[in-house]
C-alpha cells in the first residue's frame, strides 16, 4: 500500500469511528425541510454527500480539500437555515482535528454568503425606490445604494473563491458608483468639503508583503 492509499485509508477509518448516526439523520431532515424535498430525494441526497466529503476532509482524506467550500456555497445559495448550518457546523466539529480551521470557515462563510443573499434583494429594492428621488440628496442616495450592490456581489464572489476578473469588475462598477455620489455632494451640496476624499489612498502592487 502506497502513501496515498495509507493516509485515505486512515482518514477513512477515523471518519467510520467517529461518525454519529443521530446527528447525521437530523442534518438530513433538515435539509429536506430547509430544501422543500422528501428526504429521500436527490437533492437531500446532494447535501448530504457535501457533507460527508466535508467530515473525509476534516480526517484528512487527500480528495476533498475544499469540501467545506462546496458544502458552504451549497447552504448559502440554497438559502439554508441558520439552525440547518450550526447543525452542521457542530457534527463537523465531531471531525475537526487541532490547528484545523475548514469547519469554522465553512460555518463562518455559509452564514455570510446566506445573509449577504438575503441582502441583495433588498438593496436593489432600494436602489429602485431611491432612483425616484429627485435632488442631489437622492442622487447620492442611489448612487450609495448601487455601490453597496456592487460590492456585496464582488464580496461574495470573494467567499467562494470566485474568479478574480470578475471581482475586480464587480469592484470597478462599485468604485464608480461611490465615485458618482461623491461627485453629487461636491457640485450640489452647501459643504463640499464634506465629500473631498482625495487624500484617500488605495493600495498597490508596491504594497505587497
Amino acid at each position: 500500500m502506497n502513501t496515498t492509499e495509507t493516509i485515505t485509508q486512515q482518514a477513512l477509518n477515523r471518519y467510520n469511528s467517529l461518525f454519529d448516526n443521530g446527528q447525521y439523520t437530523a442534518i438530513a431532515m433538515m435539509f429536506a425541510t430547509d430544501l422543500r424535498s422528501d428526504r429521500e430525494s436527490s437533492r437531500v441526497a446532494d447535501a448530504m454527500n457535501r457533507v460527508t466529503d466535508t467530515a473525509l476532509a476534516l480526517c484528512q482524506h487527500p480528495h476533498y480539500e475544499l469540501a467545506w467550500l462546496k458544502l458552504a456555497t451549497f447552504c448559502g445559495q440554497n438559502a439554508v437555515t441558520i439552525p440547518t448550518i450550526d447543525a452542521i457546523y457542530t457534527y463537523l466539529l465531531i471531525f475537526q482535528q487541532v490547528k484545523d480551521t475548514r469547519a469554522d470557515d465553512f460555518e463562518g462563510t455559509s452564514k455570510a454568503l446566506l445573509k449577504s443573499y438575503e441582502s441583495l434583494d433588498t438593496l436593489r429594492a432600494g436602489v429602485s425606490c431611491a432612483n425616484g428621488v429627485h435632488g442631489w440628496r437622492g442622487r447620492m442616495a442611489y448612487e450609495l445604494l448601487a455601490a453597496a450592490d456592487y460590492l456585496t456581489q464582488a464580496a461574495v464572489q470573494l467567499l467562494m473563491h470566485g474568479n478574480l476578473t470578475y471581482i475586480r469588475e464587480k469592484l470597478q462598477s462599485g468604485l464608480r458608483r461611490l465615485t458618482g455620489a461623491l461627485y453629487e455632494g461636491i457640485r450640489e451640496s452647501d459643504t463640499p468639503a464634506m465629500f473631498n476624499f482625495k487624500a484617500t489612498y488605495f493600495p498597490d502592487e508596491h504594497d505587497r508583503r
